[in-house]
């Protein structure tokens, strides 16, 4: 099937824990998995059985038109409302395990989503958002298009849950569909769902095939993941990472990149080729100064970066144009994951 094309911009700009090593990367389960939608017979209040999440019959003006669910279980469920111009629908389904890479991927597709159904693709602004309640803090995603009728979409992740807020209007701008936004999140509080349903900071990290290619790839491999464990657990407060592993964060990815190249220098390792090829090739990034921009490049830019990081992306482009490289981080050696809390 062809996928039609969405151009982002962006808007803005001690390990504690034991750790469980798993040596196979599995599939790991997230995400919205659509099925064919089924209306709901909802009379009243709307509860989502497994959260007590309460779907009212109104939000301010907003009147629901319907409540549909895309499981069985009916664990995966979406609730329109509708007033003037403006269609605001909510999304609350299962997240599943909270590896690294598990917002980023949900929030791009959902992005796909809705480029496919559009007659010319999508053009959007992008930013980071959170929200925080009762010392919860749970991090999103969002990005708007500017073209009639705009439409904004924010995700955020909250434990074992996502949340996601869509929002078409022919009348709003971006301001009002803002406030409507902050509106939903104030009544829905969806750090709640962090509350019930917390991860477990104790990481496992699944090891991929690739990553036992050779004993230098193994141990750079390893020491990278420990140094994601760890710099989570040194800069991120314990009720935020109850919400999912924060790999969004860019200090996270350049430390533990920096952490990749430091093992060879340790001994001398069995490697092949390939590892000596991927090691020049990041530690000539490195040397460059252009790590955070290729990191963000990576990942589409969708990463919560400093306010005293000045990224340098024009200066990055001229340096690749004699300096190409292979390497792709979403190919991934291991993935970082937190767990379902019992």
């Amino acid at each position: 099937m062809h996928q039609k094309k969405f151009v982002f911009e962006t808007m803005t700009r001690k390990i504690g824990t034991s750790i469980i090593l798993l040596f196979v990367l599995g599939q790991i389960s997230y995400g919205q998995t659509l099925g064919q939608p089924k209306q709901l017979k909802v009379k009243g209040t709307y509860v989502h059985s497994r959260t007590m999440t309460e779907f009212p019959e109104n939000i301010g003006s907003y009147q629901r038109q319907g409540v549909h669910s895309f499981d069985k279980k009916k664990e995966n469920i979406s609730s329109t409302y509708k007033s003037g111009q403006t269609t605001l629908s909510i999304y609350l389904y299962p997240a599943g395990e909270g590896s690294e890479g598990r917002l980023r991927n949900q929030y791009l597709q959902a992005m796909q989503d809705i480029a496919n159904v559009s007659k010319s693709g999508l053009h959007a602004q992008q930013g980071y958002k959170f929200f925080k309640k009762d010392g919860y803090k749970i991090n999103g995603f969002t990005a708007i298009s500017p073209d009639e009728p705009k439409t904004q979409l924010t995700l955020f992740e909250c434990g074992q849950w996502f949340f996601k807020i869509r929002i078409t209007s022919n009348s709003l701008d971006t301001t009002q569909i803002n406030i409507l936004e902050r509106d939903v999140l104030e009544s829905f509080q969806p750090t709640r769902l962090v509350k019930l349903f917390p991860l477990d900071s104790k990481a496992s990290v699944y090891f991929a095939k690739a990553a036992f290619r050779d004993s230098l790839m193994l141990g750079s491999a390893m020491g990278s993941a420990y140094k994601k464990i760890g710099w989570a657990l040194d800069n991120v407060d314990s009720l935020e990472r109850a919400a999912g592993f924060p790999d969004l964060y860019l200090g996270l990815q350049v430390e533990s990149l920096k952490e990749f190249v430091q093992f060879e220098k340790r001994q001398k390792w069995n490697r092949q080729q390939s590892t000596t090829d991927y090691l020049n090739e990041l530690n000539e990034i490195i040397s460059a100064g252009f790590l955070e921009e290729f990191v963000m490049e990576q990942f589409s830019m969708i990463m919560i970066v400093p306010n005293e990081i000045t990224l340098d992306f024009e200066g990055f482009e001229n340096w690749k144009r004699t300096h190409p490289t292979k390497i792709n981080l979403n190919q991934r050696f291991y993935v970082v994951s937190y767990k379902g809390a019992d």
